[in-house]
């Protein structure tokens, strides 16, 4: 049997070919986390921006349902809530009145919304439209490299970086052209 897989690589290596299970483990991925319908997990949230001597911090929890909606809801240090449903990004903070926008209006807003959504929705394709994607695999843990395409998605997003289990995603880290970066860690 060794003899046997050890020919295959060789083969493989021989010809240039990549096996299978190599070939797209990102869509792979992706495609295990659109297959749950419903998420409801507590987040911790830290953004370091250069302006601020110290980290903000926040938590609460995010609700997602197939396809498309996602709630974040701010418990700490404020009240915030953020809803993404379809193409419109609805805030309210403090409890107060809620101000909705239609995401086709605001590209970097479209950006973020499509950014947090798609890995859920399963839609690699989607990623694929603003970012090439890499990804590796050590047991049930995974990580996902996106990186942007063009020079117009690099204005709002240097890199965004993806880890989970299984069909999980456990952290979610965006770094902005400035060096910002945005920890979003949820819990499994």
């Amino acid at each position: 049997m060794k003899i046997r897989y050890g020919v295959a690589c060789f083969i493989v290596a021989l010809c240039g070919v990549q096996p299978v299970f190599a070939q797209d483990l990102a869509d792979t991925v992706i495609t295990r986390l659109g297959q749950v319908q419903a998420r409801h997990n507590a987040f911790h949230e830290t953004r370091n921006l250069a302006a601020l001597k110290t980290p903000l911090e926040s938590s609460g929890t995010l609700i997602y349902r197939h396809p498309g909606f996602l709630q974040k809801t701010t418990e700490q240090p404020r009240a915030e809530d953020l809803v993404i449903n379809g193409d419109i990004v609805t805030i309210s903070r403090n409890h107060g009145a809620p101000q909705s926008v239609d995401t086709a209006k605001v590209p970097a807003l479209r950006l973020l919304a499509d950014t947090l959504r798609a890995p859920l929705d399963g839609n690699a394709a989607l990623l694929r439209q603003y970012y090439t994607m890499k990804a590796t695999e050590q047991g049930a843990d995974w990580t996902i490299y996106l990186t942007p395409v063009s020079e117009k998605i690099e204005k709002f997003a240097k890199s965004v970086t993806i880890t989970g289990r299984n069909n999980a995603i456990l952290s979610l880290v965006l770094v902005q052209p400035n060096g910002d970066t945005q920890t979003l860690t949820i819990a499994p």
